[in-house]
């Protein structure tokens, strides 16, 4: 997802290839959305089988394209899980993966959960029965599941983005859903990230939104907070270690508005923020362009996400200055207690 595009559906772009690309783009949404309700029709009917598994599921997903969090929160739910003695392990469809399987969410699961096992295919309910059969897993975490119906879950949890929560409420292509906002009465938990990106007024209207699609729905909000920085020989260090130097930031995420705002909170010296493309491979080319930037503007480092990282580590890419990545987590803006105790109950029942 590029910022051009972005800046051509959101309707920035307001001159004449703006308007005729959001025409063509407004055709190609009609058949997507019909295709889409179909689908979920024969779900709702019976017309498509669900499969269900030995242990309980939990759904992790969203409503739209791009970044809303979704790592970091199934990282934040693994830890939660592993601290009550649980053995989680996580499936995904492994979308964007490379030679070795491996896409770029699962390689920053693997960097900070080396000890929960994974699985990734298309087809869910096979990577979690793979699972289940080599790892002794008692629960299953089905990241960016929302959408995919065919394995039974307990519990669905949905993010929203609060920088972005319904996606210019247009259905991709025309706009940035997935599928149409009424599919969130499917959603048991639905969780607003980035919330302390919103003021008060915007938060509550959110929220009765939801409660008007969904009226028995959980509510709760997120915050992702930076909490540490990875840098050479994957060592750990403070936030503020690189607080007064000279920085040159890129990434290549669905919300780089919301990478950039991170940094800034952190009260960085970035001289740029170099963007590229959801799911960029790095080349050779890309790192030399970067060490280029980074001499201009007399950077003393460069700095990414760590979904950033783990791409330029596996690519061997090599840099003359040191690059870190900005580690985030999840800080809980409302009460967590009741959504725990929802999901637990739903795993001590199934």
């Amino acid at each position: 997802m590029t910022l051009a595009y972005q800046e051509v559906i959101s309707g920035k772009r307001g001159d004449f290839l703006g308007t005729f690309a959001r025409f063509c783009l407004a055709g190609l949404e009609i058949p997507y959305a019909l295709g889409m309700t179909a689908r979920n029709f024969s779900y709702d009917h019976g017309l498509r089988s669900v499969k269900k598994v030995s242990v309980p599921v939990i759904s992790v997903g969203n409503l739209t394209l791009g970044g809303t969090g979704k790592t970091p929160f199934t990282i934040w739910l693994a830890q939660w899980f592993l601290q009550q003695g649980k053995r989680p392990g996580i499936v995904s469809q492994g979308y964007h993966a490379d030679e070795t399987g491996w896409n770029d969410e699962a390689k920053e699961i693997r960097m900070l959960l080396p000890d929960v096992p994974q699985a990734f295919s298309k087809n869910r309910f096979k990577a979690a029965t793979s699972l289940l059969s080599q790892h002794p897993v008692d629960l299953i975490l089905l990241d960016d599941g929302f959408q995919h119906r065919k394995l039974f879950r307990e519990i669905d949890i949905v993010l929203l983005d609060a920088t972005n929560e319904f996606g210019y409420h247009r259905i991709f292509p025309r706009g940035l859903l997935r599928e149409n906002i009424a599919s969130l009465k499917r959603a048991d938990i639905v969780l607003l990230s980035r919330a302390d990106a919103a003021d008060d007024a915007k938060r509550i209207n959110i929220r009765k939104q939801v409660h008007q699609i969904a009226p028995d729905v959980h509510w709760g909000e997120i915050s992702h907070v930076p909490v540490s920085l990875l840098g050479e020989s994957r060592l750990a260090w403070p936030v503020d270690f690189l607080k007064n130097c000279n920085l040159l930031a890129f990434c290549g995420l669905g919300n780089p508005f919301a990478f950039r705002s991170t940094l800034l909170s952190c009260d960085y010296r970035f001289q740029e923020l170099v963007v590229y493309p959801d799911h960029h491979i790095y080349t050779k080319k890309d790192a030399e362009i970067l060490q280029k930037k980074a001499e201009q503007t007399q950077s003393r480092a460069l700095i990414c996400s760590l979904k950033d990282y783990v791409k330029i580590q596996s690519d061997s890419l090599s840099f003359d200055i040191p690059v870190y990545a900005l580690v985030i987590g999840i800080k809980a803006v409302s009460d967590f207690s009741e959504m725990t105790k929802k999901i637990n109950e739903a795993i001590s029942l199934a």
